[in-house]
This record gives C-alpha cells, sequence and structure tokens, in this order.
C-alpha cells in the first residue's frame, strides 16, 4: 500500500533560476544537488513533501523529452511503498500500466513509474522507502 506522498518531481528549464525560486523566494532548504547520466537535479526540502528540481538539456531523456515538448512545470506525483514488488503486483492487478522498468531513482532506492493514462492524468511514481 502507498505509504502517503514522497516527493513532487518538477521539470525546470533552469536549475539555477529554478534553485534560486524555490530556495530564496519561496524558502525552500537545498536537501541535495546532483547529477545522473543525461539528469541534472535538486531535492529540495518545502517544510512536508520534498521537491524534486530536474533538468535535462538533452532531448533523447525524458526529462528532456518533456521540456521540449511540454516545457517546464509539473511532472510527476511520487509516493512511498515498503515493497516495490508488491505494489507493482497490486496496481498492475487494478488497470494501472508500468511505464518503463524498475531503476535507481535518485534517492539511491529502487522506482519505477506509471503511465498517466491509466492513473488520471498524472504521471505517477512509486519509490521504495527504506526507513
Amino acid at each position: 500500500m502507498l505509504k502517503g506522498l514522497h516527493h513532487v518531481g518538477i521539470a525546470v528549464a533552469d536549475l539555477d533560476g529554478a534553485l534560486a525560486l524555490y530556495t530564496g523566494t519561496l524558502g525552500a532548504g537545498l536537501v541535495r544537488r546532483g547529477a545522473q547520466p543525461g539528469l541534472e537535479f535538486a531535492l529540495l526540502d518545502s517544510g512536508g513533501v520534498e521537491l524534486e528540481l530536474l533538468f535535462s538539456a538533452d532531448r533523447e531523456t525524458a526529462i528532456g523529452k518533456f521540456l521540449a515538448e511540454r516545457g517546464p512545470g509539473l511532472h510527476h506525483l511520487a509516493y512511498a511503498v515498503d515493497d516495490l514488488q508488491d505494489e507493482i503486483a497490486r496496481l498492475v492487478g487494478e488497470g494501472l500500466e508500468q511505464s518503463g522498468e524498475v531503476r535507481v531513482g535518485v534517492h539511491g532506492t529502487p522506482i519505477v513509474f506509471f503511465h498517466p493514462k491509466t492513473v488520471g492524468g498524472v504521471l505517477t511514481e512509486l519509490v521504495e522507502s527504506h526507513g
């Protein structure tokens, strides 16, 4: 079962500019900034739910393609789960469509996405939470 909202993913056109907005103007705290192949990210403490700022200039990546097609904005909602495989099986059994394979996300734990067309129009991520 879902344990609660883990983070909100936001695609940004300029990571430095977005950091200035979210940490300066809006007062969120920077938890960590990092990069993975084809992706730059920043994790922010917004006082309850983490914000995950995502940027990629590479139009072949999911975030780069999203930015090129839609521009910056809400990318996904992520929920914490204890057992990712059990939750995938449950949700697929309920008719949700898995989008992509299980992989390790920016938090260092397994993640998977579900297609927005089967989750009310919202790209939905599950994050296996350890703790």
